[in-house]
């Protein structure tokens, strides 16, 4: 056999067994270090200590709730900047359901009393996903030419506040959740004009 030939079945065999080793790590739901190492950080040595299936649903629940700021915290952006561009600094009281405002009180009271830091100096960052629907429907007028349709938005908006409700309380999202998360946001953008 010339060289290369070796060369290149050595090559192809250590394919094959990497290949092996990575099956039997992902049926077996264990780690022999094959796998791709995420960034360094300081607490690696103790997410180290969960089982490969634990970290695995971690990043998969990541992973979904990425999905879901972001829409909520654009969401967030657009209703401030707009009300605050036609209200000025009184945009929260003036434009703002008296519900929903006091919903943002109660958590940020609560929060405030729990002693940790508090997340946010702008009461909007304590709403969910169905409080902003309500903000952008008591200010339809305002929000009509970004909007194709404000009905579907607050559907969507309680879609996807539904789907939050899982991965908040860690359990991952059921495959036929994870195409309705992606149908979702697809819907989301598509009501953006």
């Amino acid at each position: 056999m010339k060289q290369a030939d070796a060369l290149r079945l050595f090559g192809l065999t250590n394919l094959s067994i990497e290949a092996d080793v990575r099956r039997v790590e992902v049926e077996q739901k264990v780690d022999f270090g094959h796998r791709r190492k995420r960034q360094q950080s300081g607490d690696e040595d103790f997410y180290k200590q969960f089982s490969v299936k634990l970290r695995e649903e971690a990043e998969a629940m990541a992973r979904h709730l990425r999905h879901l700021l972001l829409p909520r915290k654009l969401n967030r952006e657009l209703i401030t900047a707009r009300l605050g561009e036609l209200h000025g600094e009184t945009w929260w009281d003036q434009s703002v359901p008296q519900s929903v405002r006091e919903n943002c009180k109660k958590n940020r009271d609560r929060e405030l009393a729990s002693g940790i830091t508090v997340r946010s100096e702008y009461m909007i960052d304590y709403s969910t996903f169905g409080e902003l629907g309500e903000i952008l429907k008591a200010n339809s007028e305002t929000f009509g030419d970004m909007l194709r349709d404000l009905a579907g938005v607050q559907r969507i908006l309680s879609n996807l506040n539904t789907l939050r409700g899982p991965i908040a309380h860690c359990k991952p999202l059921a495959d036929d959740e994870v195409v309705r998360l992606h149908l979702g946001l697809s819907d989301w953008f598509r009501q953006m004009s």
